[in-house]
């Protein structure tokens, strides 16, 4: 049993190429930087359902009370400014647990 956290990324056009990869590279290497997050995958919509939203984030944590360590850490502070750089609205977030 896992915990999702899925956060969908609207970013605004203009964004330079190389800025946009940068966000996806340090949100897939999440992984890598904080021990509780099971898997962190990040990429761009391949289909026009997004709508609005261009790219998709689903972190799994091992547990539902691990997601404020998350929100914390410094490795996730870091990558979220660099979001805020981007995006042109609001992200869209959902969090489940797999196991209800």
């Amino acid at each position: 049993m896992v915990f999702i956290h899925i956060v969908l990324l609207p970013v605004r056009s203009g964004v330079h190429a190389g800025q946009i990869n940068e966000v996806v590279a340090k949100l897939n290497d999440l992984v890598n930087c904080i021990p509780f997050v099971v898997r962190s995958s990040c990429g761009r919509t391949v289909t026009e359902r997004g709508k609005q939203y261009t790219h998709a984030l689903v972190v799994e944590l091992e547990r539902a009370d691990q997601l404020p360590l998350y929100a914390d850490h410094p490795a996730h502070q870091a990558v979220l400014s660099l979001i805020k750089e981007i995006i042109g609205e609001e992200t869209l977030a959902m969090d489940f647990d797999t196991g209800a």
